[in-house]
């Protein structure tokens, strides 16, 4: 699909391809654009190219980036609106009720933030957010090095 050889710049030539995609409605205004990593993946690039491609599109205005989030397509104005509500709040909302429904073992760690990332098809900086979420609510609690774990029930209060 991409030509190496060519005359046009491989980021210009992903570039086309994602433009093209947004085009034919693959990805429609407000969806998230494939990850740096993903595009690597995909096309056998380097990651630099992946980031020039992304860039050259959010410089025309096609889509948008949120730093930890990723990129979403359309102008920001029209995409937010099309988004429901936060991605990080979301995560944070689906793991706070498996923690409630003792889903997770007190005892052995939450999935990692890069295995969170890969169930949710998000940034890892997502994950991070719904992870502070669950922190501040005292469901969670980080031990570094080692994870983060459910917060054991306290018996005078009941479940976190």
């Amino acid at each position: 699909m991409l030509n190496p050889r060519g005359p046009v710049p491989l980021y210009n030539q992903l570039a086309d391809v994602l433009r093209k995609r947004i085009d034919d409605g693959a990805l429609q205004p407000g969806a998230l654009v494939p990850s740096e990593a993903d595009l690597v993946s995909e096309f056998g690039v380097a990651r630099i190219t992946a980031r020039r491609a992304i860039r050259e599109l959010r410089d025309a205005g096609i889509i948008y980036t949120i730093r930890g989030e990723g990129s979403y397509v359309g102008p920001e104005s029209a995409s937010r609106q099309a988004r429901s509500g936060w991605r990080f709040q979301t995560i944070a909302d689906d793991l706070a009720a498996k923690v409630r429904a003792g889903d997770f073992e007190q005892d052995v760690p939450l999935p990692s933030e890069t295995q969170l990332a890969q169930q949710y098809d998000v940034a890892k900086g997502t994950v991070r957010r719904a992870l502070t979420l669950l922190r501040d609510q005292r469901l969670v609690y980080t031990v570094p090095g080692r994870g983060t774990y459910p917060t054991p029930p306290d018996p005078k209060r009941g479940l976190p």
